[in-house]
């Protein structure tokens, strides 16, 4: 996912390296070029040499299937060629690892990993409706520290997105400055490191939407994610019981945008500002 430099990342080993460089895909080498964003990969991902080596998958955990809602798939432009997408965000079918891990090759330890996200992480989305003149009701965000990362992360919920290349005043109410351009114009990017808490070592199902207006969006290492997927168990990147999942999120124009938040035992919006700075 990300081109990442000796100069940027302290303390890697030269395997850890070579895996990082090897994962970027070409719509964040624009993005890497901002400064702000460059000098957020300084906090952001920092890896424990523990993980160069990639662990067995762990055993996938299930719950009591609820229903689904209609589905809702952003159109992608075909510019981006034909890199694999998991199904929509509405997708009633459960994911299948292995077609999300080929999207996500900076979050699974193996692109091989058998069985699917449980269907009762695809809850009905619950995003709020927001009524025209609306102000957008970010959600708050505070320091996180992760041991080998850190950042102000939104939300208190134990899966949050910690928001790269932002002034700490900017994040910590929740507004997120669009990195533009990028090299997959006409798409806009922001920067994301999402952080899941030790105590929760399952799977994690991460859909998006705008909020105050028609608007694409997506996320992922490109913008050809609709939902972003956490298999159960260790990612490629973390430290001390952290696991995480390095990416963006995609949009075409200023807004509010949302992101829903599904494990197996929890379900909770996170709402964001993007802006251009």
């Amino acid at each position: 996912m990300f081109r990442v430099v000796a100069a940027l990342v302290s303390g890697w080993s030269m395997e850890q390296k070579t895996v990082a460089t090897s994962l970027e895909p070409a719509g964040w080498s624009g993005l890497f070029r901002s400064a702000a964003v460059a000098g957020a990969c300084l906090l952001l991902w920092g890896c424990t040499p523990g993980n160069s080596t990639r662990p067995p998958h762990a055993t996938v955990q299930t719950q009591t299937i609820v229903a689904a809602p209609t589905r809702e798939t952003p159109i992608m432009p075909s510019s981006f060629g034909a890199r694999a997408t998991v199904p929509g965000a509405g997708e009633s079918a459960p994911i299948n690892y292995r077609d999300a891990c080929a999207s996500e090759g900076a979050v699974c330890v193996t692109n091989d990993m058998a069985g699917s996200v449980p269907a009762a992480l695809m809850r009905p989305l619950t995003f709020p409706v927001l009524t025209a003149g609306q102000s957008c009701p970010a959600t708050p965000g505070s320091q996180l520290d992760g041991g080998g990362f850190g950042g102000i992360a939104l939300g208190t919920g134990p899966v949050r997105p910690i928001l790269a290349g932002e002034p700490p005043s900017d994040a910590a109410r929740g507004i997120a400055d669009l990195v533009h351009p990028t090299s997959v114009p006409p798409w806009l990017g922001v920067k994301t490191l999402w952080a899941i808490v030790p105590a929760y070592q399952g799977p994690v199902v991460i859909r998006a939407k705008r909020l105050d207006g028609p608007g694409m969006i997506a996320t992922g290492e490109g913008p050809t994610v609709t939902a972003l997927v956490v298999p159960p168990g260790p990612t490629l990147n973390g430290g001390s019981g952290w696991r995480t999942a390095p990416g963006g999120t995609w949009v075409m124009a200023e807004g509010c945008y949302a992101w829903q938040v599904d494990g197996l035992t929890f379900s909770y919006i996170i709402i964001f500002r993007a802006v251009l700075g």
